[in-house]
């Protein structure tokens, strides 16, 4: 008599599998979410300091009037047509300011473009205009036809909390000599940045 033995899942066992499985994928996914947020707040200020570093250096290396950084609300305009939005940092542009009248001009060379960050994210500053010009010196200008721009506080919809020494969101800080740098301690976010962007963020 041949007798066939069946393997596999029994129906009480799969939906053991199933619960298992569906336990572990709701208490992962509130770490993966966090993640994913820390991660585009990071991309998003190392992106502006990044740019803040390539004006500096070029202002240094062209000693040929100012080197800016501006945001835009049009990062996709053709080259001459690019124009200064002093109201936004959600996009920005690097431009040689030959002329130091602290904006944009037709025939002014451009030298780097980034695009529209994720609408998740606010950037803060700490003065109206959003710009940062750099003298052939590499020291940052002070005010002058604008008010430029010393410290970026940038978040999302989890505003700047603590967690341990760290933040949930990002602090760029631009000295007078030039130098920038990017940090996400809570000290600098919520103590430092927070009270010169204007007290909240988002």
């Amino acid at each position: 008599m041949n007798r066939h033995r069946h393997s596999g899942f029994s129906l009480i066992e799969l939906m053991v599998t199933l619960t298992v499985a569906a336990i572990l994928v709701a208490t992962a996914t509130p770490g993966i979410r966090s993640f994913i947020l820390n991660n585009r707040l990071s991309g998003g200020v190392n992106d502006i300091l990044h740019s803040l570093q390539v004006a500096r250096t070029e202002a240094i290396k062209r000693q040929n009037g100012n080197v800016v950084v501006c945001g835009t609300s049009n990062p996709t305009a053709a080259p001459g047509a690019m124009v200064c939005d002093y109201a936004t940092f959600k996009a920005w542009f690097v431009f040689q300011d030959t002329n130091g009248n602290w904006q944009h001009d037709a025939a002014e060379p451009i030298i780097e473009v980034h695009g529209l960050l994720d609408t998740t994210m606010t950037v803060k500053t700490d003065a109206n205009d959003r710009i940062v010009s750099f003298s052939p010196s590499g020291f940052a200008n002070p005010a002058g036809a604008r008010r430029p721009v010393a410290t970026i506080l940038m978040c999302d919809s989890r505003g700047v909390v603590t967690s341990g020494s760290s933040s949930t969101a990002r602090a760029l800080f631009v000295s007078p000599t030039g130098r920038a740098r990017a940090s996400a301690t809570y000290a600098d976010t919520h103590n430092t940045a927070m009270p010169l962007v204007g007290g909240s963020c988002p």
